[in-house]
């Protein structure tokens, strides 16, 4: 359809600018709103020129020839997953966090151009997108992503620097009773309920139960590296003793139905595929969590409380260490379980939960 004619006491003005009463004003083409543009037809045309180019789709010719050079943020992106993260040397927890941060990259932002990226429009894509601790590290993530940029000549700064970096929140999360323990457990898949018993006997990380296979049970004992205090030394390196408890866990494993390595597996609704997989049925951290809050979720006295304050999987953890002091063992056992490089690490995490009042008596004579 063709634009129709504008009125005679408009023809000399710019598209979208409008004279009324010695005045200009000029009128949004996407918002349809009007805006004040002085009584100097000259200074209002130039003005109106220039909002056209940059509001009016085609109408930006020089934007028009500058991006058929330009590169697409999706260009960015492979680059940077197939020449630099390679030589980060990430460990493979690691490594499947930051796939899951480019894959949301890449489903979001692939067809920008790398050229109209600003601070503003970074800003507000996280904004929007992001909250708490997710906020802190997708921006991270975007900054290595422009700096990379920058180092190949790709991106001409670094937009994402110069946006706000947060500080991390403060945990609201509240530590998980085995009381409702049981009634996530209950409405779980057995699948989610063996990674369930799993965390709360061996006391092990998330991406460390993700990552624990069959071939790890040695005899009488499941080997295990705990990637986040690897570097501190052999605490990280653990032969844990297959107890009946865990056998009977490793057993359950085994009887899915499914012919995979890994102790913590299932099967997925759709196949699809991963470089963060090595095995189809391989359960990742994130989807671990997602599932897990799933579930948690559909217990009532969780779901009224607010999202911050739910416990995660990770709590599980903090449980399963508090059960093992109560049921009297020691607590270089349980820090030795956890890797933790000192007990009041260990204490952090167990003192959560209610106390045990220990008694004493104050018979001094005054």
């Amino acid at each position: 359809m063709n634009a129709r004619k504008r009125k005679e006491r408009n023809r000399n003005l710019e598209r979208n600018l409008y004279a009324q009463g010695g005045y200009y004003k000029y009128k949004h083409p996407q918002t349809g709103k009007f805006h004040g543009m002085g009584s100097d037809m000259k200074a209002a045309n130039v003005a109106a020129r220039k909002l056209n180019a940059m509001l009016m789709d085609g109408s930006d010719l020089v934007h028009r020839v500058i991006a058929e050079g330009a590169t697409q943020f999706g260009q960015l992106l492979q680059r940077y997953r197939d020449e630099f993260v390679p030589t980060k040397k990430l460990k493979p927890s690691t490594l499947a966090i930051t796939e899951y941060r480019l894959n949301r990259l890449e489903l979001d932002l692939s067809k920008m151009l790398v050229c109209d990226m600003s601070v503003k429009f970074v800003a507000d894509y996280l904004d929007k997108g992001f909250k708490n601790n997710a906020y802190i590290k997708m921006r991270g993530q975007l900054v290595d992503i422009f700096r990379y940029g920058l180092t190949k000549g790709i991106a001409e700064d670094n937009p994402a620097e110069s946006t706000l970096a947060k500080a991390a929140d403060t945990k609201q999360r509240q530590a998980l009773p085995l009381e409702l323990y049981k009634q996530i457990y209950a409405g779980a898949p057995e699948w989610l309920q063996i990674a369930m018993d799993f965390a709360l006997i061996t006391l092990q990380r998330r991406g460390d139960i993700c990552e624990s296979k069959h071939e790890n049970v040695k005899g009488d004992y499941l080997e295990l590296i705990q990637r986040k205090t690897e570097k501190h030394g052999h605490r990280a390196f653990l032969r844990i003793k297959v107890s009946q408890s865990l056998q009977e866990i490793l057993q359950r494993s085994r009887r899915s139905g499914i012919a995979s390595p890994y102790i913590i597996h299932r099967r997925p609704e759709r196949l699809y595929a991963s470089k963060a997989k090595t095995h189809w049925s391989q359960v990742l951290p994130e989807t671990l969590s997602k599932e897990f809050a799933y579930y948690r979720d559909l217990v009532p006295a969780i779901a009224a409380l607010p999202a911050e304050q739910r416990p995660t999987f990770h709590e599980i953890r903090a449980l399963g260490g508090h059960l093992y002091l109560q049921a009297g063992f020691a607590e270089e056992y349980v820090q030795t379980l956890m890797g933790h490089s000192t007990a009041k690490m260990t204490a952090h995490y167990t003192d959560r939960h209610e106390p045990e009042w220990t008694e004493c008596q104050a018979e001094l004579r005054i």
